[in-house]
């Protein structure tokens, strides 16, 4: 090949590799902000938001080689781009290298609380045969003040579930203050507590579209007094995206690398899962907005955790956060997070919420437990 041809397709060569790179920075910056923008709007800006754990990474991916081919001004686009959109990578990837120290002032008064969704203590058999076994022993040893569960039991009394027997007189005695008898939700404390039945608010903690559908949405809230203190908390359950065996079948299949996408899948894709999760996001944003309500009508010091359904920087995730609360995770823990496990579906979805005089000084997904969902611990003390 002559040397004026290899030229050509080197300079062809380089310009697609720079365009390309403008091009993923360009859809990097969209995703940190298309969570601002209401589903109703438009539903392309949720499935946006979706992608910039995944884009965040090849951008990153992308400005170390563009710098270890000592490339700086090209490698300044991706960077910039990252700049812009530092908000969003602070919600999905906190970088908090060091951790508070709790004083001894704090640790007497300091409170932890647990959300989980526990798929109704039952075994996942994707990777285990347990029977919910784990996830039981997983709430135990986490020895939470609160334990916020979802979909904890939609029918069935815990007595009538075998695998929880011998462990009912250890739950009884850790968590004295209990109640399964709203739907899915249930609350294990260590401290009193009392239901909030604000007749203004009650329509929001029960709205489900079906009592007997899996898409349902429950919140329910609590008065707990925690040493020296009364929090708000308030356990939420979205609508789940309403997805079928089929749908995730054919989403499992689509994204497996071994093999070639059919066209029957790629069609159940764009006609079904994509509608379905449209008409989802819309219904968050609904339901969000009834949350959000509540919020604003609490006191100060309230608490919001369970399952969202939503990523952070969601237009949901966004509704209810306000600019009052703050996520616990994003001030105190570090990397990437997924608290869904299931169809390669992999999103961190559950999340703590807070605002008023407490502050978060731990905060993890542990990677235990049968669901599939990864519970989500935090660690409070107070400011004064």
């Amino acid at each position: 090949m002559k040397p004026q041809k290899k030229s050509k397709i080197r300079r062809i060569a380089k310009a697609v590799c720079v365009i390309g790179t403008i091009v993923l920075s360009c859809l990097l910056v969209l995703s940190a902000y298309s969570g601002k923008i209401d589903p109703h709007t438009s539903a392309i800006f949720p499935m946006i938001t979706l992608t910039f754990p995944f884009l965040l990474g090849l951008t990153v991916v992308v400005a170390i080689l563009w710098l270890i081919a000592l490339r700086w001004r090209v490698a300044l686009i991706p960077i910039a781009a990252i700049a812009l959109s530092w908000p969003m990578v602070r919600m999905v990837c906190p970088l908090n290298i060091t951790q508070h120290k709790i004083t001894a002032k704090e640790d007497s008064t300091k409170f932890t609380v647990l959300t989980y969704n526990v798929m109704s203590f039952e075994k996942n058999t994707h990777w285990d045969h347990h029977d919910g076994e784990r996830t039981l022993k997983y709430i135990l040893d986490s020895d939470a003040d609160v334990v916020m569960i979802q979909e904890g039991s939609l029918s069935v009394d815990y007595n009538n579930l075998p695998m929880l027997k011998p462990y009912l007189s250890m739950f009884k005695k850790r968590y004295p203050y209990r109640s399964h008898g709203y739907h899915d939700q249930v609350i294990l404390s260590k401290h009193p507590y009392t239901v909030v039945e604000d007749s203004t608010i009650k329509e929001g903690f029960a709205s489900p579209d079906d009592p007997l559908s899996m898409y349902h949405f429950y919140a329910r809230g609590y008065d707990v007094l925690v040493p020296g203190h009364t929090v708000r908390f308030i356990n939420l359950h979205l609508s789940s995206m309403m997805l079928t065996h089929e749908d995730k079948k054919a989403y499992m299949d689509l994204t497996n690398l071994n093999e070639q996408p059919k066209r029957s899948e790629i069609s159940t894709i764009r006609h079904s899962v994509l509608s379905k999760l449209s008409a989802a996001f819309r219904k968050h944003a609904r339901e969000a907005s009834i949350i959000r309500q509540v919020i604003d009508q609490s006191g100060e010091n309230v608490i919001v955790c369970g399952d969202f359904n939503e990523v952070p920087g969601s237009y949901t995730y966004r509704t209810i956060k306000g600019a009052d609360m703050r996520d616990a995770y994003s001030d105190c823990a570090f990397g990437l997070a997924n608290t869904f496990r299931d169809n390669r579906f992999y999103f961190k979805i559950d999340h703590i919420l807070y605002r008023g005089d407490m502050k978060a000084v731990r905060c993890q997904v542990d990677k235990e437990g049968d669901s599939d969902h990864y519970p989500q611990i935090a660690t409070f003390v107070w400011k004064n």
